[in-house]
């Protein structure tokens, strides 16, 4: 234990915010066929949660780093893990689409909070050693993700499905305790204005064009299936929810393997070809989920897009931090990922109402040829950067 740095503690609690997070937040998706059947909700409406979300996600990300300059991290994280528990803990009371969905964009509101503020810190702390620590603190969606699927299906079989929103929400409020004992006051945010930011931004065209689109791309493919794998599973494949709430676990526990290792493939490769090949394999391998003959190939192919889809987050957040000057990464960070966010908050529904108009194979063949011909892109925009991150 003398070896132990306090630098290990703030990632420790930056990467259970993600796990919390995520317990949170993967709530909905597995229950949204029991949902559906029990309050007539259409896919387009299904669709509307994801938007709802990250409307309330998109919103805060550039306040979340003036509040943080302002309070402090270590405030603003406290503040964002109990507005994000009491909105998923609401849910238990929760009787109409309207309420779940203006408790969906509060999760999303306060949960938008974490990654700016999480990531400026650990690259603050870390250095160049930041590749790898993101990666890392990136693995802690998908143990949060792929923990929370099987236990919301476990708790609304034996409880109810109310049940589940108010189980899960509690260890957020363990984690906010954590962090107020944990995490040192004083975790501020250096820099000037934000217009002056702003403006600063525009001396790294290609790397905040590339990084938007890439995480543009991440999301549409992210926030498709987050929504709609469960469902798919039940209604198009003709699963039981059980056997769809564990082949969706395998997105999320394939990639907590990919975004440990990502540092290490991207140092190998090279940032920019380890963002255009997973983008191209997490295309490709989405087009096979409209002709798969049978529901246990299935297994191997939600494997395969785990292991592409979340194996690139982690290198374009690295991209970012190391190629932006320290006060300009929360800004760098939050218009990068509002930008992919609001890319993610219409695609759910325009998925939706494309499932419901011409059915799932066209949605999957609409996601999946968009995101090979923004892979495309992203390798032309990228061509000849000086950036040392490509």
């Amino acid at each position: 234990m003398g070896s132990w740095r306090p630098d290990y503690t703030v990632l420790l609690l930056c990467w259970f915010g993600w796990v919390t997070i995520y317990l949170c937040r993967s709530i909905l998706p597995p229950l949204l066929p029991v949902l559906v059947e029990e309050m007539g909700i259409t896919h387009t409406q299904a669709g509307l949660f994801g938007t709802a979300y990250l409307i309330g996600y998109v919103l805060i990300k550039i306040p979340a780093g003036l509040m943080a300059r302002r309070f402090g991290i270590k405030r603003v994280l406290i503040a964002g893990m109990v507005g994000y528990g009491l909105a998923t803990l609401l849910n238990f009371y929760a009787q109409n689409l309207l309420q779940f969905l203006t408790l969906r964009f509060l999760l999303g509101l306060f949960q938008g909070i974490h990654l700016p503020l999480a990531n400026t810190l650990l690259s603050r702390r870390f250095g160049r050693r930041q590749g790898r620590v993101i990666g890392f603190h990136e693995s802690g969606p998908n143990l949060g993700h792929a923990v929370a699927l099987p236990l919301s299906v476990a708790i609304a079989s034996s409880l109810g499905w109310r049940w589940a929103f108010m189980l899960l929400s509690l260890p957020a409020f363990l984690l906010a305790l954590a962090t107020s004992l944990l995490l040192r006051d004083g975790e501020a945010v250096e820099g000037g204005e934000a217009s002056g930011g702003l403006r600063e931004l525009w001396g790294f065209p290609r790397l905040l064009t590339s990084m938007a689109l890439a995480h543009s791309v991440y999301n549409l493919c992210l926030r498709t299936l987050f929504n709609f794998t469960p469902i798919y599973l039940v209604e198009f494949r003709r699963a039981t929810l059980e056997t769809a709430g564990l082949i969706s676990m395998i997105l999320p526990a394939a990639g907590f393997f990919s975004k440990v290792s990502s540092g290490y493939i991207s140092e190998r490769i090279g940032g920019r070809n380890a963002i255009c090949l997973a983008s191209a394999l997490t295309g490709l391998l989405i087009l096979t989920l409209t002709w798969l003959p049978n529901l246990g190939s299935l297994w191997l192919i939600f494997l395969l897009i785990g292991l592409a889809l979340y194996s690139f987050s982690p290198t374009i957040y690295a991209s970012i931090t190391s190629g932006l000057p320290l006060e300009l990464r929360p800004l760098g960070l939050g218009v990068v990922t509002m930008i992919g966010n609001l890319v993610g908050a219409f695609s759910t529904t325009l998925v939706g109402l494309l499932i419901d108009l011409k059915g799932y194979n066209m949605a999957l063949t609409a996601v999946a040829v968009a995101t090979l011909l923004a892979t495309a892109a992203i390798y032309l925009i990228t061509g000849g950067s000086p950036e040392r991150m490509f």
